[in-house]
């Protein structure tokens, strides 16, 4: 039980600082250099790529050696890059450039870290990894929730001040993760990293509930996720005419739905968690469709708390069932999978999305997220072997 404290508390840390993320580049791009959509989620999207190399990297990494001192090696390097750019605010010199080498910064080590985090739960979760895969994922949304409140004040404390409470969370995510004892690193002086992420790839496209789940995770993150991290930012600025601490607002309500879904899975853990994951994907498309009409705020906040509700349960049940259901062998490199998903896919969503904002209206980018949330229902009960698939905790 230590030793899971441990690491939540890394995971909490850690959480904090890149959770904010999202909304820091949004607000850098929308709402301070005020970019139009498309150049905005093209930047987005550049800054994507070279993480994706990184996450199949870290994943292949944290399968070969001690995760523990991978990630103390990651933060130990990551938490200069939100001083640096504090730095850079300070001296008057925050451009699209910075922006971009931030924002870099920050992806790479998400991408490289979060294999290496997801791989130790297996290790300490003595037997109860549905329960203990809740409890992290609840931490990273309250944490989230907090990092958010405290961005959504950028614009009275100062952007400055945030990216320096983001720095020294990252370094103490390194005090944190250092209390979790070593795991016995795997030695593989006959394979390369590269042919481990291959036989990661083989492994997850012999497994039906496994490939099930990484190609739905991927198809609703391009079109659900991407309209969430670049619809709501210009919803908020073009129609409802709001600032940063308005984004905020609606980023927290958000995310407090998700962390609600997270405690409903902590106590009421499911045994055909397949089914909950596909009908989920329907519910959505309502709620999206609702969203669709540009509501009065109110109403509109109400409608973002249930997509986070729904966001919240995807997501968990996604990884649940990811990691109930991997070889344990393979698990590293089939978790930096399902991460490469998410970070490949909101990419492509937001540049698309961006797209379609600037060539017809912001909210026409809902559209797509409605049609593709009724086709991966359709899909998920009629192809999928998700919906028979049985948890065996």
């Amino acid at each position: 039980m230590r030793h899971l404290v441990s690491y939540l508390a890394s995971t909490g840390f850690a959480g904090f600082a890149t959770s904010m993320q999202n909304m820091l580049i949004s607000w850098m791009l929308v709402g301070m250099l005020v970019l139009p959509a498309d150049r905005a989620g093209l930047i987005q999207g550049a800054v994507a790529i070279p993480a994706i190399i990184a996450l199949l990297w870290g994943g292949a990494i944290a399968d070969r050696m001690d995760p523990r001192s991978l990630l103390i090696r990651i933060y130990g390097i990551a938490w200069l890059v939100p001083i640096a750019m504090a730095f850079c605010v300070h001296i008057d010199e925050f451009h699209v450039l910075s922006v971009i080498l931030f924002g870099l910064g920050i992806a790479l080590t998400n991408a490289l870290s979060t294999p290496a985090l997801q791989s130790i739960l297996n290790r300490i979760s003595q037997g109860r990894l549905q329960r203990s895969v809740s409890a992290a994922t609840l931490i990273g949304f309250i944490v989230q929730i907090a990092a958010l409140t405290l961005a959504s004040f950028m614009e009275i404390i100062g952007l400055t001040t945030v990216l320096i409470v983001q720095g020294l969370c990252l370094a103490a995510a390194i005090v944190a993760i250092s209390r979790v004892p070593r795991t016995q690193e795997q030695h593989l002086p006959t394979t390369t990293a590269l042919s481990n992420i291959r036989e990661g790839v083989a492994a997850a496209w012999g497994n039906p509930v496994v490939l099930g789940v990484l190609t739905i995770n991927f198809i609703a993150l391009v079109f659900n996720a991407g309209a969430f991290n670049i619809v709501v930012p210009y919803m908020v600025k073009r129609i409802y005419d709001g600032g940063a601490a308005d984004l905020g607002v609606l980023m927290i309500v958000f995310y407090t739905g998700a962390s609600l879904s997270n405690v409903l899975m902590l106590i009421a853990p499911q045994r055909f968690p397949g089914r909950l994951y596909v009908i989920s994907q329907l519910t959505r498309a309502v709620v999206v469709a609702l969203v669709w009409f540009a509501p009065g705020q109110t109403l509109l906040t109400a409608l973002l708390f249930l997509w986070g509700l729904n966001m919240g349960m995807t997501s968990n049940l996604a990884r649940t069932i990811l990691q109930e259901a991997s070889p344990s062998r393979y698990l590293g490199r089939i978790l930096s999978l399902f991460n490469l998903g998410m970070l490949v896919a909101i990419p492509i969503g937001v540049m698309t999305l961006g797209q379609i904002i600037e060539a017809f209206d912001t909210v026409t980018a809902l559209i797509p997220a409605m049609v593709v949330s009724i086709g991966l229902f359709v899909a998920g009960v009629c192809v999928t072997k998700l919906w028979h698939y049985r948890s065996p905790d």
